[in-house]
């Protein structure tokens, strides 16, 4: 096999890959114990498995037998079937409290176990020099990325309509966006078809050479480490709202009444008073990672008490609590002309993570933006008196 710049760097990009992938195993098996922690565990072994036959195959494909290379697809293949369902698991589980795959839905592992018996009946009994055979294995080889962006579609699908799910326990508006996870499967996608391409035409004797195979290997590297780099620093965003032995109360639909709830709307209200109380006094609302886990901690009550005594109580979801107070520290500071601090700087004071934050936030709880709201608050107070 001639050594040429494309085949150096695969092979460079394959041991990166299975570098970068091997550290995320030990980084995800020292991390706490989620469901999220377990989908991107799952992902980066197959990354490992996958990386490891590439390799096998660049560096000694000359030398190995038919029966080799069957069985090397026997690992491959069938683990092409798991990329998208378990980037999909993981969104569920990164945003969704007490949402998992249960038995019933078992039946999304059907077609990695259809792929696997078939690639491990044709390692050990050569289907594929069949003409029956060769079909079903370019088929099961290249199938993977059909079922891949379907679930694809599925995640990208969840994060949009999961933000009202977000907002009862996040408060912060670049984390209810999620744009990084959205760019991600934007980007695996357009990688996957990509690679399919370039399998069709490597087995027409037309595989793509120069900058397009060098631009496959540098987008499907990025994607990996996309996925190590935010996803290992990446908080669940939703936590299970009930304490640990009680079952959760809080509906994913606000609309739900609180059947299960020993709270009455009294209690509810009484509990959002004291809560308000406790923002008010201690200025909760000025820590960018106040979330629902920490407000229980500092006011007491478990997370799902939290959550219906603001639903019931004051009318918000936990998003729209601790931003009123930000948003109206804001407003105090924006429009006092002596407080010559830069919009960044008062957003940070007031709790907001980025300034792209404060101004999502701040015009939609105001309907305005926080340049505008200061430039007519000082026009206002410089009009002379009729």
């Amino acid at each position: 096999m001639p050594v040429t710049t494309e085949t150096l760097v695969d092979l460079a990009t394959m041991a990166a890959m299975l570098g970068v992938g091997a550290l995320a195993i030990v980084l995800v098996a020292a991390m706490p114990r989620t469901r999220a922690s377990l989908f991107l565990l799952g992902y980066f072994i197959c990354v490992v498995l996958d990386c490891t036959v590439d390799l096998a195959w660049s560096g000694w494909g000359r030398t190995l037998t038919a029966g080799n290379i069957r069985w090397l697809h026997a690992v491959n293949v069938p683990v092409a079937y798991l990329y998208g369902l378990l980037l999909y698991g993981y969104v569920i589980a990164l945003t969704s409290p007490s949402r998992g795959f249960e038995r019933r839905e078992l039946w999304h592992l059907l077609p990695f176990g259809v792929v696997l018996l078939f690639s491990v009946t044709n390692a050990v009994a050569g289907l594929d020099t069949t003409r029956i055979g060769a079909w079903a294995f370019l088929v099961t080889y290249h199938a993977w990325v059909l079922s891949g962006l379907a679930y694809l579609v599925l995640a990208v699908r969840h994060i949009y309509s999961s933000r009202h799910v977000l907002e009862r326990s996040v408060a912060d508006e670049s984390a209810l966006r999620l744009t990084w996870l959205r760019g991600l499967t934007t980007l695996i996608a357009v990688s996957w078809i990509w690679m399919t391409v370039d399998r069709f035409a490597t087995a027409a004797g037309r595989a793509p050479q120069g900058w397009p195979a060098l631009m496959l290997d540098g987008m499907t590297f990025a994607t990996l480490f996309m996925l190590a780099w935010f996803g290992l620093r990446q908080p669940v965003l939703v936590q299970d709202e009930a304490p640990k032995g009680e079952a959760s109360l809080a509906p994913a639909d606000p609309a739900v009444p609180y059947a299960r709830s020993p709270l009455s709307t009294a209690q509810c209200v009484a509990i959002a008073a004291e809560l308000a109380g406790l923002m008010e006094r201690e200025q909760l609302y000025s820590d960018s990672r106040l979330d629902l886990q920490s407000l229980s901690q500092r006011g007491g009550w478990p997370p799902n008490y939290i959550s219906q005594a603001l639903n019931q109580g004051r009318g918000q979801n936990f998003f729209e609590f601790v931003n009123g107070y930000r948003v109206a520290a804001a407003e105090r500071h924006l429009a006092d002309p002596s407080d010559e601090r830069s919009i960044l700087e008062i957003a940070l004071a007031c709790g907001f993570g980025s300034k792209s934050t404060f101004n999502a936030v701040f015009k939609r709880l105001t309907g305005s933006t926080p340049r505008e709201y200061r430039r007519h608050r000082h026009e206002t107070r410089d009009e002379p008196a009729t």
